[in-house]
């Protein structure tokens, strides 16, 4: 369910940004004052904002608009079903909003106010109340200013929401937890950031330690039982980001007369003192590059809402708080580069997308790519652009060493980036990345355009213009736009004027446009001549007419490269050179946003991993450009990026009991397993998987155990309503069509078998599933076809406590079942000889308890940690009739028991669930109490 969780929340985190029209000729706000409380015990700040506006729109203005951010989540959503939206909660949804006590002028004259709601261009519900109109005494004519205070409550909300909440009696929150003003009224959707002038003096109880993202931070009064602190910035910005908690620890440093402070929790200073290292060396990197980015204090701060992930604000960045709790997690500096990476997005945000503003709707790629470019663009810097550079940096060890053989192999760009990018494409979720939220057709893939393409897409503008020439324009960007909203007609101009280039059709197929490019290499000829070799490349190209990159290499490693350029789909080049020409490769910097490398190398680039590679010899890993193959002593593995994979393996096959006569020494090796995969993702709507085992396969005597699959999965979406304004795409129905053959190698039993699932986990918590399988007549098996439907469903009693529901029912429809399609009730436990027959039912009712811990964060051996415990309650049973000539006697079985599930993190990327239950036996025969154990894992 990761998947629409992630879609679900675009929304909210970048509706967390706050709203705005154009700076140009609205009402702009020129300082903000605010005197605050903070009581932690309600969760609320308490206090007034003195707010001074300028009327910029060039005519008479009688009203003040504001936005009121915190009422934008002041209602669950309605779309989803709450069990889902529990796991963002600490107890069930606890809103936020904002209340206005009283308006006043200058004079402390009552002004009247009226609340509006929000248009549905972000968001769906909670709309209500999103906006505060106030009355001013007198019109306002332009350019003239005036000052109204605004008396307010905000609430923090108890749950895991990222921002705008409290999680262990830590709070964060970035943006507007005070009215904001905000140009205009009549809003169409932009979220903008208007930047002024702030002084903040805060309050907080004794015990509790705040830090804002502000320039100074110094302390006003102390007293028995509260600390006011005065928060100032040096220029204006967008906000004052606050956190706030009893048990905040810092540590800090002084960084070319920057303060940077690091917040951490309790036992997590090692992290605080190694994102301070980091810090330093990317502040050095992008003020050398970018030019400064005028903050005089910056704070980065461990984030109390678990994940991996990272925010930014004015003068403070938070980091998901698993990064401080995992990374050494299960070995020593695990996530360092991880870290570092995230610190250099998230800092990039001080110069683009927070230093110099943009619509955060439309037009957010000048944040999220600008930032994605700085930070890549850093890390290749400090540990190079191709080949793994994730993991490593681990040292020696046998934790190390299972790591580096699972993830070894991963390269920022290419994995975290590229491949992510080809995913859109090949799922067909591609479209422009300048588009309002309202407008965007795949909302599943907002984050994958605006990120990963964006950044593709400045990589190729940088290859179009050049670095230095790129360096150049965000150089003047900071220096012009830091304060202000840039545009991308802005940044195109701009980049027109450093480079000497028209750049319009550029711009408009990868920012307004969707765009695609491949370059092909079709083949190359060499000829020999009295003064050497010609080699005549022939290549091809699909999309916008980018300028490529050639290189050749001849037979001494000696390489020399063109650039093709033109406007032609076909083309071709001459090199010459003094030894023949062997290779071509196309776009050998991986320069160009390419849809296919593999097509980029002549001959094709085909590479085989074997135990007797030399260790000299450079890692494979998992290319892009590339088909690999890998070859083990137990089996042969190949495929391409994540379009197929196929595997065949052997091993001997090991009996289930070795008191079977015979079945020591080297009869153990006289019977194999043999298993054969393939796995191809098509597009979003279809894959194909296949499989061929046989099972303690004697090749002397030809028997063995035969399973063969061949399986067309169809996925049908549609389009529910989550709370996004966007389109969101959802696969609520899947069909799989199998053709297969089941049993004794001598005599499998062939068979079609349809299965249909209807999913309806957003709204209901419901699934569905048909099956029917029908026996194929042919090898020596007769007709038969039996059916299944199951069902699952969730109902939601109160916050965290559940009711689980499962139903099956299997029925023979005509002939006999073959053993291996017998039903069976193998969901008991508690029952070690469970019947087989035609005909089946079964149920079961569990009672999910709320968790007994949740965020526990037991360390178990370095390896893991143990995050939550749930306990659960249940019966199931059923009842299993077979066909018979005499009476049978049908096998009703019943159990109850009791589980607890245990959820661990800490391996990368991925989640264990243990579960651990005691099942007793209520009804039936032979039945046996006793414990048993389930496991599953979530990537």
């Amino acid at each position: 369910m990761r998947g629409w969780i992630i879609g679900a929340a675009i929304a909210a985190l970048v509706g967390a940004i706050g709203v705005a029209a154009p700076m140009d000729d609205g009402v702009s706000p020129e300082r903000y004052e605010l005197r605050v409380q903070f009581d932690p015990e309600t969760g609320v700040l308490r206090g007034e904002a003195v707010v001074t506006a300028v009327n910029g729109t060039g005519g008479v203005i009688d009203e003040l608009p504001f936005c009121l951010l915190a009422n934008w989540s002041a209602q669950e959503n309605p779309h989803l079903h709450p069990a889902l939206t529990d796991t963002q909660y600490i107890a069930g949804f606890d809103p936020t909003w904002t209340r206005i006590d009283r308006v006043t002028d200058e004079s402390g004259a009552v002004l009247s106010y009226r609340l509006m709601p929000v248009p549905p261009a972000i968001q769906t519900y909670s709309l209500d109340d999103g906006l505060m109109i106030v009355e001013l005494a007198s019109p306002l004519p332009p350019g003239a200013a005036t000052t109204v205070g605004i008396e307010f409550e905000t609430k923090f909300a108890r749950g895991y929401l990222l921002d705008q909440c409290v999680v262990e009696e830590v709070f964060v929150w970035r943006f507007a937890w005070h009215p904001m003003l905000v140009p205009s009224d009549d809003w169409s959707g932009e979220l903008l950031l208007p930047a002024a002038e702030y002084r903040v003096e805060l309050s907080v109880p004794t015990g509790y330690r705040a830090l804002g993202g502000a320039d100074r931070q110094t302390s006003l009064d102390v007293a028995d039982d509260e600390t006011w602190l005065l928060l100032e910035s040096d220029r204006p910005v967008r906000s004052i980001p606050l956190i706030i908690g009893p048990e905040l620890e810092t540590v800090s440093t002084v960084w070319r007369d920057v303060q940077v402070v690091a917040v951490h929790r309790s036992g997590n200073e090692t992290f605080a003192r190694l994102a301070l290292s980091y810090a330093e060396e990317i502040l050095t990197d992008y003020t050398e590059r970018y030019g400064p980015s005028g903050y005089r204090r910056i704070v980065i701060a461990e984030s109390p809402t678990p994940g991996l992930y990272g925010m930014a604000a004015d003068g403070m960045i938070l980091l998901g708080t698993d990064f401080a709790r995992l990374k050494d997690m299960p070995a020593l500096g695990t996530y360092d580069r991880l870290i570092e990476y995230l610190i250099a997005h998230e800092l990039a945000h001080l110069w683009w997308g927070i230093g110099v503003g943009a619509d955060l709707n439309a037009e957010n790629w000048l944040s999220e790519g600008f930032a994605e470019y700085a930070s890549i663009g850093y890390f290749e810097r400090r540990h190079g652009a191709f080949g793994p550079n994730v993991f490593s940096h681990l040292g020696p060890g046998l934790v190390e060493e299972i790591l580096r053989e699972s993830f070894g192999w991963m390269n920022l760009r290419q994995h975290n980036v590229e491949a992510v990018y080809l995913d859109v494409l090949r799922n067909g979720f591609d479209e422009p990345i300048l588009r309002p939220l309202a407008d965007v057709e795949y909302l599943n893939a907002l984050q994958a355009r605006t990120y990963k393409k964006g950044y593709l897409v400045m990589r190729a503008l940088e290859g179009l213009i050049g670095e230095e020439a790129l360096t150049v324009v965000l150089g003047e960007l900071n220096t012009e736009w830091r304060g202000r909203i840039l545009t991308a007609e802005a940044f195109q101009r701009l980049s027109e004027d450093v480079s000497g280039r028209d750049l319009s059709a550029f711009f408009a197929d990868w920012l307004w446009g969707d765009a695609q490019f491949d370059a092909t290499v079709e083949r190359f000829d060499v000829a020999r001549d009295d003064v050497g070799y010609a080699t005549t490349v022939h290549l091809r190209r699909a999309g916008p007419a980018l300028p490529v990159e050639v290189q050749v290499t001849a037979d001494d490693g000696t390489t020399s490269q063109q650039l093709w350029g033109g406007t032609a789909d076909a083309g071709s080049l001459v090199f010459r050179t003094d030894r023949p020409v062997v290779s071509v490769h196309v776009d050998p910097e991986e320069r160009l946003p390419d849809r296919n490398r593999f097509d980029n190398h002549s001959p094709r680039k085909v590479l085989i991993a074997h135990p007797f590679r030399s260790s000299d010899d450079p890692p494979i890993g998992r290319p892009l450009d590339a088909y690999v193959i890998r070859v083990s002593l137990a089996s042969i593995s190949g495929g391409f990026r994540n379009d197929h994979q196929w595997s065949i393996a052997a091993m001997p096959h090991i009996p289930t009991s070795l008191t079977v006569p015979g079945a020591v020494g080297g009869a153990l090796f006289e019977t194999w397993d043999v298993v054969g995969q393939y796995a191809a993702n098509v597009d979003r709507s279809l894959s194909i998987l296949a499989m061929a085992g046989i099972g303690a396969w004697d090749p002397i005597k030809g028997t063995g155990d035969l399973d063969v699959r061949l399986t067309a999965q169809r996925r049908f979406f549609t389009h529910p309503e989550t709370g996004n304004a966007g389109r969101y795409w959802y696969p609520t129905d899947l069909l799989d069509l199998t053709l297969g053959a089941l049993g004794p190698i001598a005599a499998p039993v062939p068979y079609l078998s349809a299965t249909w699932t209807r999913s309806e986990l957003l709204s209901r918590y419901t699934e569905n599933v048909v099956q029917f399988t029908v026996g194929v007549p042919g090898l020596g098996a007769e007709p038969f076809a039996s059916a299944e439907w199951s069902r699952s469903q969730r109902i939601r009693i109160a916050a965290n406590l559940y009711l689980d529901l499962d139903s099956v029912i299997s029925e023979t429809l005509f002939g006999t079942i073959p053993n291996p399609f017998l039903f069976s009730l193998d969901r008991l436990h508690s029952f070690p000889y469970l019947p087989m027959g035609h005909h089946q039912v079964y149920g079961s009712a569990e009672l999910v308890l709320p968790p007994l811990a949740r965020r526990f964060g037991y360390a178990v051996f370095n390896l893991t940690r143990i995050e939550t415990v749930t306990g659960s309650l249940f019966v199931q049973g059923g009842r299993t009739e077979s066909d018979c000539e005499r009476i049978c006697n049908p096998q009703t079985l019943i159990e109850a028991g009791a589980k607890l599930t245990f959820e661990l993190t800490g391996i990368v990327g991925l989640s264990f669930n243990i579960g651990v239950g005691y099942a007793q036996p209520v009804y039936g025969p032979d039945g046996a109490p006793g414990l048993f154990f389930e496991l599953g894992i979530e990537l």
